[in-house]
């Protein structure tokens, strides 16, 4: 769980596809006539506690999101190493499977010499007893 904007957060996954649908389908719509109730003008914009409290907001949102990516960058690191990892082994799997098939393949070449040099022997000594 992950703290933000003060409330603890359980990390979510997004589908980015599903998210930019929803962004564009949300930009297509027509505005809403929305009605506003009319504020009495301030003479200044904020004071100075509100322009802290803002501040330290952004600031809140930032180290928040800056979190979450590292979070995922963290998340992509270990997804990498388990990519190279497994790729590794594979490897060695195939190489291993390939030194088992060349040393199969010598085995059975070899066994076919011996045959046909026994058949050779028992060929000839046939003929010395046919002759």
């Amino acid at each position: 769980m992950t703290e933000m904007n003060g409330t603890a957060q359980t990390p979510v996954d997004l589908d980015v596809a599903q998210l930019e649908r929803d962004v564009q389908r949300l930009a297509a719509r027509e505005p809403a006539i929305q009605v506003q109730e009319q504020l009495t003008p301030s003479e200044k914009p904020f004071d100075q506690k509100a322009h802290d409290l803002m501040i330290k907001g952004i600031d809140q949102v930032a180290t928040d999101w800056v979190g979450e990516l590292e979070h995922v960058r963290e998340n992509s690191k270990r997804v990498e190493q388990l990519v190279l990892e497994r790729a590794a082994k594979v490897k060695a799997d195939i190489t291993a499977l390939y030194l088992l098939g060349s040393a199969a393949l010598a085995e059975a070449k070899r066994g076919d010499d011996v045959n046909a040099r026994l058949a050779s022997e028992l060929d000839k000594l046939a003929e010395d007893r046919a002759a």
